[in-house]
């Protein structure tokens, strides 16, 4: 199963912003730089973050994004649910007319069972604790190790 690189790079952004001084705005491009998210995808990952009320933006010289909420009420399923993502191992979970077998397939249910047990996990897991596990070296930009 792939989780969708949308989620990863929201995922980033967040754990980026989370490390930020609090009530600082960060550029667009200093996301992209930090955390390898080509600008113009993470301006449309902005726009659905912000939509969704994880972030804040500002336009102009100190603009920029930050958390619209603390890390620790920010889940990695916000940033599923938020980026409209399923992350269904197989369409037909979704959407049963994918499938042929749709009605008389006894892996439908376990298939969906693998999903809700991952989304479960994920709602456990803050992005303040991502951001905790991050090795932050003084004077150095943050970037990914994921």
């Amino acid at each position: 199963m792939l989780i969708p690189m949308k989620v990863d790079y929201g995922v980033r952004m967040l754990v980026y912003l989370a490390l930020q001084p609090e009530g600082s705005f960060a550029s667009t491009a200093e996301i992209s730089t930090a955390r390898h998210i080509p600008e113009p995808y993470l301006l449309h990952i902005c726009s659905e973050l912000q939509k969704a009320g994880l972030i804040e933006s500002r336009r102009g010289p100190q603009g920029g994004h930050r958390l619209a909420k603390s890390a620790e009420q920010i889940s990695v399923t916000d940033v599923v649910n938020s980026l409209d993502y399923s992350l269904a191992p197989l369409n037909c979970v979704d959407d049963a007319e994918e499938c042929q077998l749709s009605g008389s397939c006894a892996q439908r249910d376990m298939w969906g069972d693998v999903e809700q047990i991952l989304l479960t996990h994920l709602h456990s897991i803050k992005v303040s604790e991502l951001a905790a596990r991050e090795d932050v070296v003084p004077g150095v930009a943050v970037t990914a190790n994921f």
